[in-house]
């Protein structure tokens, strides 16, 4: 088998191994499924939801008779639509057939509501009430508007005894790690990924382990760590973390992982020997040689030789970024990446050195170079210089508007007038939201056959609402026993032929179409049953019965 798909199969053991410990005090268990369209991908020719399955229904039939699950999926039944979470099964004692009979019916299609999903789960537990619990499976960002570290301390606040533990499927999106982890971290929670089998089981191994033993009264190494040499830690960045690992070995791999203590005064008991202790701060951090000689007490004086820089976004000259969905990526000029948050504005404790922020507002990202001084606070206001556009559309001026299946996409200008530039975004909702960098642009509305495009203006700090008229009504032809459908343009070129525009494969035809003029053609099988010109008025429906 193939070392991604002994991970996917890993991960979602590792839901099955982690719930029975959680639940063996009578708290319910909600496992969230990611059903969104990223699941149809394949591994060795077969999609991620089908290996989730088939790992899914070997692993029910060891659930706990004692323990209760239920199953929350989204993405499964709808394309473009952020409210397609649904409770499959509400958290009660398992019928291992009738649970499967839910996964097995998943089919991936949509967005990834994830937050929101969380969420319901959560309710659906009855979280303010009784001590509960949500296991998340994502394999992608969530991408429908809500703010997942917001939300989890939240339903924390809330919540009686409420932890979420997510799990990655070999994720390598930054801001989807980054927003799978602040929900696990905000609840008490835990959070798993893997690169390899062997990364998930030493993962796993520390997330079922029992707790250790009490510690011995007697302490044979001592810490204390400063921001600076004549600096102390202050709030809220006093939460030191200090992790023990033995010499690198002689490749210049790290070396095997020994213990790890917190706060900024530190006491530990280790064996005697040489190591390395990693000292962080927030996302400071110092490694510090030193020796256990036995009988002795080692001293640690840890410098992390750090500064705090404050970041903030400016939409305009006077409008201060407000958008809690803002992401915040933070890399060296040398390109290590060194976090990702979320929210309007953001606060770090940095070694000293030279890095760089990127902004992210929805299309609008934005780089900002600035320099970390050891012991001073930097505050580093990055331009954003961005708007909103908002689009909608209906058939034709103040007529009905476009509701169902429609889709607006954003484009840079072309070169020339009939030309498309860069692609921007495509968006599926009856009313378009986006970002944008201030600029001019081009916005499509697609229906069927229709197609409008319009040049817009974002200007920075404002919202654009643009309502596009489509200039479209509807084709609506039927026949006896027809089986398909083709639509063709009216006016026919020199030599007799037309320009095929669509084929549907359905007893009716019913699809949208700009105005003008069009050749309709029913055909059962292959033979033709026959066909019909039909004028497309604006915001009219145009019905024919062929032949």
């Amino acid at each position: 088998m193939a070392l991604l798909q002994r991970v996917l199969f890993a991960l979602v053991f590792s839901l099955f191994a982690i719930a029975p410990v959680l639940a063996e005090d009578g708290s319910r268990v909600i496992l969230v499924l990611d059903a969104s369209g990223s699941m149809r991908a394949k591994i060795n020719g077969k999609s991620k939801i089908d290996i989730a399955k088939q790992v899914v229904g070997d692993l029910v039939k060891t659930w706990k008779p004692e323990d209760e699950l239920g199953l929350i999926a989204y993405g499964h039944r709808e394309k473009g639509n952020c409210a397609d979470i649904e409770v499959l099964r509400e958290p009660g004692k398992l019928d291992a057939s009738d649970y499967m009979m839910a996964v097995n019916s998943l089919e991936p299609k949509g967005q990834t509501p994830m937050t929101a999903a969380v969420k319901m789960a959560a309710q659906s537990l009855q979280f303010t009430e009784k001590k509960a619990t949500v296991i998340l499976v994502s394999d992608g960002i969530e991408n429908c508007g809500l703010d997942p570290c917001a939300v989890a301390e939240d339903l924390a606040k809330m919540g009686v005894d409420l932890k979420v533990h997510t799990v990655g499927f070999g994720l390598d999106n930054k801001g989807a790690i980054a927003q799978l982890k602040c929900l696990a971290e905000k609840t008490g929670g835990t959070y798993s990924t893997a690169n390899s089998a062997d990364e998930l089981q030493k993962a796993l191994a520390k997330t079922v382990a029992p707790p250790p033993p009490p510690a011995a009264p007697a302490f044979n190494v001592l810490g204390h760590v400063k921001q600076t040499s004549s600096l102390e830690l202050s709030k809220p960045y006093d939460g030191a973390v200090w992790t023990f690992h033995k010499p690198p070995a002689a490749d210049g791999s790290e070396g095997a992982y020994v213990a790890q203590e917190f706060n900024a005064d530190m006491k530990a008991n280790l064996e005697p020997g040489d190591y390395v202790a990693t000292v962080t701060a927030n996302r400071a951090s110092v490694d510090v040689p030193f020796r256990v000689e036995a009988n002795k007490v080692s001293r640690i004086e840890a410098d992390l030789e750090a500064g705090i820089v404050r970041l903030n976004g400016m939409i305009d000259d006077n409008t201060p970024l407000s958008d809690n969905g803002a992401s915040w990526e933070l890399s060296t000029v040398a390109g290590k990446y060194v976090d990702t948050q979320y929210g309007a504005t953001q606060e770090f404790m940095l070694n000293a050195g030279d890095y760089v922020v990127e902004v992210a507002l929805g299309n609008v990202k934005v780089k900002s170079n600035f320099s970390i001084t050891p012991g001073a606070v930097t505050t580093v206001v990055v331009p954003m210089g961005s708007g909103k556009l908002i689009l909608s559309a209906e058939f034709s001026h103040g007529g009905e508007a476009l509701q169902n299946g429609m889709s607006f996409e954003v484009y840079k200008p072309g070169e020339t007038p009939d030309k498309l530039g860069e692609w921007i975004n495509t968006q599926y909702n009856p009313e378009s939201k986006s970002d944008l960098p201030a600029g001019d642009y081009v916005a499509v509305v697609k229906l069927g056959l229709a197609e409008t495009r319009v040049l817009v203006k974002v200007q920075a700090g404002k919202s654009q609402q643009v309502k596009i008229n489509a200039n479209a009504g509807f084709i609506s032809a039927k026949a006896d026993g027809a089986t398909s459908y083709e639509v063709h343009e009216a006016k026919a070129a020199l030599d007799g032929t037309r320009k095929w525009l669509t084929t549907t494969y359905d007893p009716t035809l019913n699809i949208a179409a700009n105005v003008g003029s069009y050749l309709v053609q029913a055909f059962k099988g292959d033979a033709k049953i026959g066909e019909k010109t039909v004028e497309v008025a604006a915001g009219q429906r145009a019905e024919i019965v062929l032949p």
